[in-house]
């Protein structure tokens, strides 16, 4: 039963996952229109983060309160550089890897190289890189260890405060991107005026603290519930006491009990019952904690951007008003899917509002469809095919590639596209044959998800119509956007060609062609005059006699084995006969013309 439960609680937050999505490619898209590039960069940073499940547990604090110190007492090992000289201005991040490395990024440097553990020291402490001279931006640590697993990232930041000002910077730069935060003091310094100005900092970027008070083992008991509860009161001063809980310990006498497996040592230390807390929150917490952080970051960069160009005019062009419109909405559904994560219950519900706005959608089917304007007036000339069929092919070919690119980037046509549940099985191929794999899991995934919803219903309905019930899940050929594209084009494209046919040098033209398929012929008889009609008729029969005759032809020479006697004609009988009975297989429609 726990793994099945694992299971759902994974898939709820898979489907939130996917909406927080929805809502940041949105954003990405709304700012790329509006050529707002520094906020669309932001949502690109955002949706990165969702992909790599990326979730940044930072510790920081004032210099030398012991950060590098409880982080190896967490990891088990003397891992991380500790001593008297800061840290460098750089981050180093530990995460999951299944062989121990150190992976270096570099200012100026496209190559990330990499160097022993044995070699950190050298790149992240003040002794091995004074002044960070070798433009060390962060250090990532690979690990086997089961802790790390999960996406965690377990970073250590540069002190505050420290003879370095940059190292206060870098520290400070960081706190955006942290989803949690460990706050590091120690009973040596009582809690600085710079560590309350830090700790007002942090609580204004995370929502989940922890606070730790180190170095515990430097004062005998009596003394140490004195200094504790100083600490304490200036902590609540700063954060408000609502949820705080305090952990002292000794990350020193921790890691010493891990080490020599000291059982007794290591509970003295207090650092097994903080990382009991931190267990916790990473098994049942850290999920929703990543997300919130993802749409608290979100709703920063929407406040932001919707009226930064517009204040400054000349830095670029400015926000239209039906954007601010979409902004407010975008941060009205991210501010609701924000209450709902942070909610008792756990529900999921879509991130973006239920009504579906289909005008995108036939805005696209009307495009494609005016394509037939622009290439009709040369089809007529067509020698391979029938003229109809050759626009239809050339309008849907440009409609598929144009609406790859509309549904990998904006979630209205997602919506609109499963609403109508995608494309006709015929032309669901087809656009798999020109979209590529993005295309398709962008106008796909929402239709899957639909299906298996629709499939549990089901089970769970016992009515006996599963199989009716099964048929609403496909498009109907009304309803398929293909469909329609081919529809719109083919009448006006039959009433150019009845124009055209009322020239001489058109009637000219149309007799050198294959002439018309069938089906399309029918359809220009059903608005052709009398006349246009007994020529179309007499003219199709003559094509139609020809092409039975290079068949025969065909079939004759490659009896008698001379196939050196085969015309061009001949040879590609067998095509043409098919298409002009039943039309190119790229001008198909399900629902007829």
């Amino acid at each position: 039963m726990g793994n099945y439960d694992e299971a759902y609680r994974l898939r709820d937050f898979t489907l939130l996952k996917q909406d927080v999505a929805a809502l940041v490619r949105s954003a990405k898209q709304l700012y790329h229109e509006a050529s707002q590039k520094d906020h669309e960069d932001q949502c690109q940073a955002l949706v990165t983060r969702l992909a790599a499940d990326r979730f940044n547990l930072a510790v920081v604090g004032q210099f030398k309160r012991g950060k590098s110190s409880l982080m190896n007492a967490v990891i088990g090992r003397a891992l991380l550089p500790t001593g008297l000289l800061p840290l460098t201005s750089a981050i180093t991040a530990l995460c999951y890897g299944p062989q121990e490395r150190v992976v270096l990024r570099r200012r100026g440097w496209t190559l990330q190289p990499e160097i022993g553990l044995d070699e950190l020291a050298e790149y992240v402490t003040e002794e091995g890189n004074p002044g960070n001279e070798k433009g060390l931006i962060e250090a990532r640590v690979e690990l086997p260890v089961p802790f790390l697993r999960g996406g965690l990232y377990f970073i250590d930041t540069p002190g505050i405060g420290s003879a370095r000002q940059e190292n206060t910077v870098t520290t400070y730069e960081f706190l955006p991107e942290a989803d949690a935060i460990i706050f590091v003091t120690s009973v040596e310094a009582p809690l600085s005026e710079a560590e309350e100005s830090f700790l007002r900092d942090i609580r204004q970027q995370v929502r989940k603290l922890f606070i730790v008070v180190n170095k515990l083992d430097l004062l005998e008991a009596p003394e140490r519930e004195n200094v504790y509860g100083y600490i304490r009161a200036g902590i609540e001063r700063v954060v408000g006491s609502d949820g705080l809980r305090l952990y002292p310990l000794s990350a020193q006498q921790g890691l010493a009990g891990k080490q020599h497996g000291d059982e007794a040592l290591l509970q003295a230390s207090g650092l097994k019952e903080f990382e009991q807390t931190l267990t916790t929150f990473l098994a049942e917490e850290k999920s929703q904690v990543f997300l919130v952080s993802i749409l608290d970051h979100l709703l920063q960069v929407l406040a932001q951007g919707a009226a930064g160009p517009r204040m400054q005019p000349g830095r670029g062009p400015a926000v239209p008003p039906e954007m601010e419109e979409k902004v407010q909405e975008l941060a009205t559904a991210a501010r609701s899917l924000r209450a709902m994560l942070l909610g008792t219950e756990v529900e999921v519900a879509p991130a973006l509002p239920q009504s579906v706005d289909r005008a995108i959608l036939d805005r696209a089917v009307r495009a494609g469809a005016a394509r037939q304007q622009q290439i009709g007036g040369r089809a007529l000339a067509s020698d391979r095919t029938c003229p109809i069929c050759a626009v239809q092919s050339q309008v849907l070919f440009d409609f598929y590639a144009q609406w790859q690119y509309t549904l990998s980037t904006d979630s209205s046509a997602q919506q609109a596209f499963t609403a109508v549940r995608g494309f006709c099985p015929l032309h669901a191929w087809q656009f798999q044959q020109i979209a590529n794999a993005q295309g398709v899991c962008a106008g796909y995934a929402s239709l899957v998800d639909e299906a298996a919803a629709e499939l549990r219903r089901l089970a769970e309905d016992h009515t006996g119509n599963a199989g009716a019930a099964i048929g609403t899940l496909f498009p109907t050929p009304e309803a398929c956007p293909a469909c329609r594209v081919l529809h719109a084009a083919a009448l006006p494209q039959a009433r150019l060609l009845l124009a055209q046919l009322a020239t001489a040098n058109g009637q000219q033209l149309y007799a050198r062609s294959p002439g018309l398929c069938l089906p399309h012929l029918r359809l220009t008889l059903s608005i052709a005059g009398p006349q246009e009609a007994a020529f179309l008729l007499q003219e199709q029969a003559r094509h139609l006699e020809q092409t039975s005759e290079d068949m025969q032809s065909y079939m004759l020479k490659r009896e008698a084995l001379r196939r050196d006697l085969l015309s061009s004609s001949e040879e590609g009988a067998w095509r043409r006969a098919l298409v002009q009975l039943v039309g190119e297989l790229s001008a198909q429609s399900p629902g007829g013309e």
